[in-house]
Order: C-alpha cells, then sequence, then structure tokens
C-alpha cells in the first residue's frame, strides 16, 4: 500500500522515534543542505527528506534520509507529488547566481 498524505504526524509515522532519527540525520550531515553541499554550497538544513519517497516505497533508514534546505525540499516535493498523480513535470531545476534553485 502506497504512503498517503492523511491524518495526524503520529498516524503517518512522524512521532518520537521520528524525531529522534530525525535529528540523528541532522546531526551526521552536519546540519547541512546535503543537495546544496554536494554543489559546493554550504547551506543550513531545516529538514529531513526521504530521498526515495515514501509514496515510492522509500524507507525510514538512514540510507534513505538526508539534511535538506526549504528552497531544495519544497520543489523537489513539489515534483515527487506531480509525478504521483502520473504528471511529468516539464521545468528544470536551475540555479541562479546565488545558488538558489529556480524552475526553468
Amino acid at each position: 500500500m502506497a504512503w498517503r498524505h492523511e491524518g495526524s504526524r503520529h498516524e503517518r509515522g512522524y512521532g518520537y522515534e521520528w524525531t529522534k532519527r530525525r535529528d540523528n540525520v541532522m546531526q551526521r550531515d552536519g546540519y547541512l543542505c546535503q543537495p546544496c553541499w554536494r554543489k559546493g554550497r554550504p547551506t543550513p538544513a531545516t529538514q529531513v527528506d526521504h530521498i526515495i519517497p515514501k509514496s515510492q516505497d522509500g524507507t525510514d533508514d538512514y540510507e534513505n534520509l538526508e539534511a535538506i534546505c526549504n528552497s531544495c525540499h519544497a520543489p523537489k516535493s513539489q515534483r515527487e507529488a506531480l509525478e504521483a498523480r502520473g504528471i511529468k513535470p516539464r521545468d528544470r531545476l536551475q540555479f541562479d547566481r546565488q545558488g538558489r534553485p529556480v524552475w526553468q
């Protein structure tokens, strides 16, 4: 059964255990956004992301989690939501002169 975004955070699996796991991932990744870090731009992370989304049978294993900033997470989540509905995004993620992600 595919993961669905319904119910409380605890009902969706984001209770105490997730909070501990999230803290461990943030600490492991040095509180830095890993997609930005891979592009040579150290940026503070604000969230933890499933690399393979739960909607695509991704797990909460540490290997599938990484720290991420909101500027990277929001467009990634939007793209994944479109793909989950069978819509292929036409836009590509680019970066502006300041290194911020921009859809073009």
